[in-house]
């Protein structure tokens, strides 16, 4: 169906203009909430304790108001209830922020678990008010980091007491399981989205307990285990919900996927008791391929068993009227897009099995390969670097016929993997060929003729990986010489110690080169004839995804240091530009084919905003390509294309923040930057139809305000705020009149996740703690664990410092000499007050010759670290 450009309702400007809102406004807030993380990482030294800890609040504080204004009006459309939930995540990621920075400034020890079930509790009534599948999935994350690191922390106490360390998974399953009920519930009672949220819940609850069942102690005798039974029960019940009460076939392919690893260690114990030696392998890849081709053909059946709706909508299938991700409303007619398909903003991928039975096969076809190549090299028919090339050679050429041939799935999944580990060996059997280049050619020619003329979806896209690899070594050995290497092994080994600045001119080709190629295939793929229609797709994805991991290796440069970038390197400036420009054409080549419904506004302002945002893309050109993947998953309808984009701006930002050559101020300023100009172009988006005097369409009537709403981010931010500042309050007061303790120390110097940089602290007295803990009694309860929290008495020698005298569970009783300081015994060791002391970035070597740490302690054993101190007890 064609649209007028002038047309409103549905018209493909206005769905541009949603897609370009939101996508400005989420990346803008995203990038936002990350300067504020590394800013408070920084722990910067020219602003007070006091500057910080009132700025960090008055952020918290301008988000919460701006998020309570925005539920206070109403929403009146899509645009606005993405917009204001989004606001409330940037307050909650703050309050985040907040927290995190009590524990820098105040350095009490408190369990990592504290922090997170603390952020957890205080954003639950934000998380109720706004009823978004976002928050409420960070929110459960939360709670699993807490319980995780709580687990973790107290792993003495809880350790044997239900089936050894399966009752750690036992209780991560449990409490997703019920999490995951809940949010069913919540879906049929008030219509909840269901897109994302029971997904992850689900696949937490039987991953931990698969992860315990394939890694553990898994035997036809211990299946009936604790663990187990849990796997077997939990797999049931959920099998039988989301195939009777609510279809949803992702969770049934991970529930799948569950059972073939499971049953494939139980085969692999039973073939290893027969002692058949190496030959066992050769059944266990056959049961591998046999269950991935029954697991296929089961969802598909159940795809095929529900009229109407194809497997790709079953997928995603939700509760009727509710938005699976950040479609059009289902009110707002559909619209061609450029391939002449009806348009929506993330919708169904095209293919002919939906990406999760695609995925399950290629996994199993992946690991069959390994099988089989561990079958080849330990039996002795492959026993030389020429006799892996002949045989690899045989096995393309068996496995590639075998695909043309065969007709049931099953016999199409083993040739898969008879060509996959065919390109292996052939990789193998080449690597001290004595032109590595040679070589490389050889093996990416082999990848290109398997991918020609085997039709497979599967064998093209894992002969893409192969692809993939002779492309990176072609372009590294065009930057270094292949004679400086005696083989491939040797090379590649050397490549990945290369430090940032070679890395840029070593691995920033290879990325560069993969996405433009991935870009590129997927653009033309819809322009290829109906009979070779998706037959680029393999290429594209395994490129893509190579391009989006390969990266980290490449690290970029501040826009400021590409002077001298240019110097030491020109080409690698060249490469940085290709980089960051790549969203730039790809915008151009998406818009310019629907210049005349889109018009002049979005033709010309989309790839300049682009443009513009390139300079801080330099700093981590990951970005660059995650932007990619999402304007190209929205042009060309791929939604897991664009997943994929979200994905990778989550994991670029995490693996920015642990760049060390860049210092966190600057990378805060540059995330402060960028977040700031897409915020601005949110406006523009905004004010541009306005000031032409384009009426807003509006999409559905306003929302009646919900009062009760604004009251909960209210008492939720007026909670928040009590919090902490009674928290900043009680350390304060302990800092004013606290006992002053000096221990002795050892340290070294890592980062924290969320805190900044830090000195890992072991406290000499700590040693003393484990032969006096034999004196304390057991504990106490129905279950008797140890005692993990007790007390350590010290007294001061001649120099003040103090001196470890016994243990006792309790403060009291000791004399007037004596001081009483809690501890903690914990999975790394006695943790006594702190095990960390956080200094501004930078500052390690300063804190190098700290031999003494000096503590504030009040009468009930609560200490707080307050400074290091050197040989000579003099501040640091």
């Amino acid at each position: 169906m064609q649209v007028a450009g002038s047309s409103q309702a549905g018209s493909e400007r206005h769905i541009w203009r949603r897609f370009l809102a939101r996508t400005t406004l989420a990346l803008g807030l995203l990038l936002l909430a990350s300067a504020a993380l590394c800013w408070v990482a920084a722990n910067w030294p020219l602003f007070s304790k006091i500057q910080r800890l009132s700025s960090a609040q008055g952020a918290m504080a301008v988000a919460g108001v701006l998020a309570l204004a925005l539920y206070a009006r109403g929403a009146s459309g899509a645009n606005a209830v993405h917009g204001r939930a989004a606001v409330l995540g940037l307050a909650t990621v703050l309050l985040g922020a907040v927290l995190a920075l009590i524990g820098q400034t105040y350095q009490t020890g408190a369990d990592n678990w504290e922090l997170f079930a603390a952020w957890a509790a205080l954003m639950l009534p934000w998380a109720l008010a706004a009823r978004s599948q976002g928050l409420w999935l960070l929110w459960a994350l939360l709670v699993n980091a807490a319980v995780v690191l709580l687990l973790g922390e107290r792993v003495l106490a809880w350790w044997g007491l239900f089936d050894g360390p399966g009752f750690p998974s036992l209780v991560i399953a449990g409490l997703n399981l019920v999490l995951l009920g809940l949010w069913e519930f919540s879906a049929r009672r008030w219509r909840a989205r269901t897109g994302v949220g029971p997904r992850v819940l689900a696949l937490l609850a039987v991953g931990v307990l698969v992860l315990a069942l394939v890694f553990g102690g898994l035997g036809m005798e211990n299946l009936g285990s604790y663990t187990g039974l849990a796997w077997v029960l939990a797999t049931l019940g959920l099998a039988a919900f989301y195939i009777l009460a609510r279809r949803d076939l992702v969770i049934l392919a991970l529930l799948a996927a569950g059972v073939i690893c499971v049953s494939l260690r139980l085969a692999a114990d039973w073939f290893f008791d027969l002692q058949p030696g190496v030959w066992s392998v050769l059944p266990l890849a056959g049961l591998l391929m046999g269950e991935a081709v029954l697991a296929a053909r089961w969802l598909r059946r159940l795809a095929a068993s529900t009229p109407g709706l194809p497997a790709e909508a079953l997928a995603d299938a939700e509760p009727a009227g509710i938005s699976a991700g950040v479609e059009v409303e289902p009110a707002a007619p559909a619209v061609s897009a450029p391939g002449g398909a009806v348009a929506a903003e993330v919708p169904p991928d095209r293919g002919a099995a939906p990406w999760f039975v695609q995925g399950l096969l290629g996994l199993s076809a992946w690991l069959a390969s390994l099988l089989l190549l561990l079958f080849l090299v330990f039996s002795g028919l492959v026993a030389s670097a020429s006799g892996g090339l002949v045989g690899g050679l045989v096995l393309c050429a068996v496995g590639v016929a075998m695909v043309r041939a065969a007709e049931g799935l099953f016999w199409r999944q083993c040739a898969t993997a008879l060509a996959f580990s065919g390109q292996i060996l052939v990789m193998a059997g080449l690597s001290d060929a004595n032109s590595p280049v040679g070589a490389a050619l050889f093996v990416l020619a082999l990848a290109i003729v398997i991918y020609v003329f085997g039709p497979d979806a599967i064998l093209r896209f894992l002969s893409g990986l192969t692809m993939v690899v002779a492309v990176y070594l072609l372009t590294a050995f065009a930057v270094e010489h292949a004679d400086a290497y005696d083989s491939l092994v040797e090379a590649v080994l050397r490549w990945l110690l290369f430090d940032d600045l070679r890395g840029i001119a070593l691995w920033l080709p290879a990325s560069l080169l993969t996405a433009w190629v991935a870009a590129l295939a997927f653009l033309c793929n819809p322009r290829l004839p109906a009979r070779r229609r998706d037959a680029l797709l393999p290429l594209a994805w395994s490129f893509a995804l190579a391009a989006q991991a390969s990266v980290v290796l490449a690290a970029g440069v501040p826009v400021w240091q590409l002077p001298a970038l240019w110097q030491a390197h020109a080409p690698s400036v060249v490469y940085l530009a290709l980089v960051v420009v790549l969203p730039v054409a790809i915008a151009i080549a998406l818009l310019h084919p629907r210049r005349a419904a889109l018009g002049r506004g979005l033709r010309y302002g989309v790839p300049l905003g682009l443009a513009v945002l390139a300079a801080f893309w330099l700093s981590w050109p990951g970005v660059a390509y995650a932007l990619t993947w999402l304007l190209l998953g929205f042009g060309l309808q791929r939604a897991r294309l664009f997943r994929l984009g979200q994905i990778a701006v989550l994991l670029c930002l995490a693996f920015y923040y642990y760049r060390l050559d860049t210092p966190l101020l600057y990378k805060a300023a540059l995330l402060a930057g960028a977040g700031g100009l897409l915020l601005l172009m949110r406006m523009a988006v905004w004010a541009v139809p306005r000031l032409r005097g384009v009426a807003p369409l509006r999409e559905s009537a306003p929302a009646q305000p919900a009062p009760w709403r604004a009251g909960l981010i209210a008492a939720g931010l007026l909670l928040c705020l009590g919090v902490a500042n009674t928290a900043i309050w009680q350390r304060e007061q302990l800092l004013a009149h606290g006992q002053v303790v000096r221990l002795e120390l050892a340290s070294r110097d890592p980062r924290s996740l969320l805190q900044g940089d830090y000195m890992d602290l072991r406290f000499a007295a700590a040693q003393a703690v484990g032969a006096m803990q034999d004196e304390l009694p057991a504990g106490s309860g129905i279950l008797h664990a140890p005692l993990i929290d007790a007390y350590l008495v010290l007294q001061p020698d001649d120099r003040g410092v103090a001196r470890p005298v016994r243990v006792q569970p309790a403060p009291q009783p000791h004399d007037a000499k004596e001081v009483v300081l809690r501890y903690r015994l914990r999975a790394e060791g006695v943790r006594i007050v702190t095990n960390a002391y956080f200094f501004p970035e930078g500052q390690g070597e300063h804190y190098a010759g700290a031999r003494y740490g000096e503590l504030r302690v009040d009468d009930s054993g609560t200490g707080l670290l307050v400074r290091l101190l050197g040989e000579d007890l003099k501040p640091l």
